[in-house]
């Protein structure tokens, strides 16, 4: 029996030793921590006072559900912002895609249809400007022509209207002549000379007429058949001159008719020249207007897709910043609840007031 009770104080003894060295290792780390100390502090600023245990306790348990509640705020917040974080993720990378879509298309567009067109339609209009400037310079070139045919024909008017007038006077003169006086010799000489100076060889009878005329100079003119030879070849003479002036006169007017024609071809495919050329410059126009606004377009979203990549970077940035907020955060709750949890298993102990802190 004596035994017995010397056993059980024996183990007493050496449980009241081991809870006092636990108890010792708790208080070792709490000191450790910032939380652990303050803990102390208020055990400590408790046990001077001699406050109620049971008060002390609810204090620490109340500071353990704080750390719970912040530790669920925490998660909660975190999960909000993760979920506006993915949200907003998907509204500007789909602005991105977009963004990357039109630009794409707009430069398919100015690339491949308004870029030839533009090319091609100037190309056009330079043709048809060529086109018209040669037209022109046909009108320039056709009325120049028909200047210099008409002045060759005033020209041929003119001389022919000579010639008849010098016929005229020869014939006269012939026709008067019996036993011609030394005078009027001289005047058939100088008549002679007038007929000379014609173009003889634009009529038939002209070489016969001038042979004639000369055959009867050399004979002073007494030889009264030659004379009437002479005077039936100038009349025939000036017969064929006037048939020559009246077929001249035709083919001027007929040249007239040709080159008034000519003119209004050439005024009709002037005007359209000119109806295609401003037709051309409507559609030139037009598509520069187009190529401008696709252009500016063009540039508002490659700014805009600027804008959205750099939104993008700026929240992944952002949310990799919060996401280690919410870790430290979360882990220094995480950290600090068992601190606590210790605390109160210290406050609760039963040896508490042997406690020496």
């Amino acid at each position: 029996m004596k035994l017995a009770l010397v056993l059980l104080a024996l183990i007493g003894l050496t449980y009241g030793i081991s809870s006092k060295i636990s108890h010792a290792k708790k208080l070792e780390e709490l000191q450790r921590t910032k939380l652990g100390q303050a803990i102390l502090n208020l055990v400590n600023l408790h046990s001077q006072v001699q406050g109620p245990i049971q008060e002390l306790v609810e204090m620490i348990e109340e500071l353990i559900q704080d750390i719970n509640n912040n530790m669920e705020d925490v998660q909660y917040t975190f999960l909000m912002r993760t979920n506006e974080h993915n949200s907003y993720i998907v509204q500007v990378s789909q602005q991105l895609q977009d963004a990357d879509s039109d630009i794409a298309r707009m430069m398919d567009v100015i690339d491949n249809l308004l870029m030839p067109r533009k090319i091609q339609i100037t190309t056009r209009i330079e043709s048809l400007i060529e086109n018209d400037e040669f037209n022109r310079k046909n009108v320039d070139e056709i009325t120049l022509l028909r200047d210099q045919e008409n002045q060759a024909y005033q020209q041929q008017i003119q001389e022919d209207n000579e010639a008849i007038d010098a016929a005229d006077d020869a014939i006269n003169l012939v026709s008067s002549l019996s036993n011609p006086s030394l005078f009027q010799i001289k005047n058939i000489k100088f008549t002679l000379k007038r007929l000379s100076q014609k173009q003889w060889n634009r009529v038939n009878q002209g070489p016969m007429v001038l042979a004639l005329l000369q055959i009867a100079l050399n004979q002073n003119f007494a030889d009264s058949e030659i004379l009437k030879q002479i005077v039936d070849a100038l009349n025939e003479f000036r017969n064929q001159i006037v048939d020559a002036m009246n077929d001249l006169t035709k083919q001027e007017q007929l040249n007239y008719e040709e080159f008034l024609e000519r003119l209004d071809q050439l005024d009709v495919e002037h005007l359209e020249f000119q109806k295609q050329i401003n037709q051309a410059q409507v559609d030139l126009d037009a598509t520069t207007q187009k190529l401008n606004d696709c252009t500016q377009f063009l540039i508002q979203r490659e700014a805009d897709r600027l804008q959205y990549q750099q939104q993008l970077d700026l929240e992944n940035e952002t949310y990799v910043v919060d996401t280690d907020i919410y870790n430290q955060n979360f882990n220094q709750l995480q950290a600090e609840l068992p601190i606590a949890q210790q605390g109160l298993s210290l406050i609760k102990s039963a040896d508490f007031s042997d406690i020496k802190i």
